[in-house]
């Protein structure tokens, strides 16, 4: 039987779905994983470094063979509402810059300029949209940043985090198969972007689970 494993930043992201799922808590070490019979779903704490090494961490010791990484983004496209669903495309890195030895901004020396999603797994979720994303460990809250951090990477980007763009990389590293669900948070023209994450947390959680579980069956 296939493993999968489900990497969320925040636990409260994930309640929805372990809670839907009666997952058990198998480990609280170094990363909380809770784990049903062949599906396992990590706990990173939110950052680039933290959702690289719980990636590495869950993948060296579970052998998982599909990964996706789920949570809540914030977006400032007019065309994407609050609480819809996305596929992750494309994966960039917001925080980065070597361009004076050669490298793309955003690529870190001798790494992919970026990441895509598995495309077998792009297939699986076909009925969502699919959009690119930045990440960065900043927090995105101003137009000023977006112009700053995302806008010179590509003109594709819509959306952004904190943790994704971690993952697919160590899925690269790892030869694993990755996918991002993402699920629209907060909108850079509606106020205070840490207020609108906070108010709907708890139905994007619920959102999430749905998605999932429908992939799953």
């Amino acid at each position: 039987m296939k493993k999968y494993a489900i990497l969320f930043a925040m636990k409260e992201e994930a309640t929805a779905l372990i809670e839907e799922l009666k997952a058990e808590l198998i480990e609280n070490d170094y990363f909380e994983i809770y784990k049903k019979d062949s599906v396992y779903i990590g706990i990173s704490k939110v950052g680039l470094i933290n959702a690289s090494s719980c990636f590495a961490y869950i993948n060296q010791k579970f052998e998982i063979d599909y990964f996706i990484n789920a949570g809540l983004v914030g977006t400032f496209d007019p065309q994407l509402s609050l609480l819809e669903s996305v596929v992750v495309e494309n994966s960039f890195l917001g925080n980065a810059d070597a361009t004076g030895f050669g490298y793309k901004l955003g690529q870190i020396p001798g790494m992919e300029k970026w990441y895509s999603s598995d495309k077998e797994l792009l297939e699986v979720f076909k009925d969502l949209k699919k959009v690119d994303i930045c990440s960065s460990d900043t927090f995105i809250n101003s137009q000023e940043q977006i112009d700053k951090i995302i806008k010179p990477l590509s003109d594709k980007i819509k959306i952004f985090d904190m943790e994704c763009f971690g993952f697919f990389q160590s899925a690269y590293i790892f030869k694993k198969p990755i996918i991002a669900l993402k699920v629209i948070s907060d909108h850079i023209d509606n106020g205070c972007n840490e207020l609108q994450f906070s108010q709907i947390l708890k139905q994007g959680s619920v959102r999430i689970s749905e998605v999932i579980l429908e992939i799953l069956k």
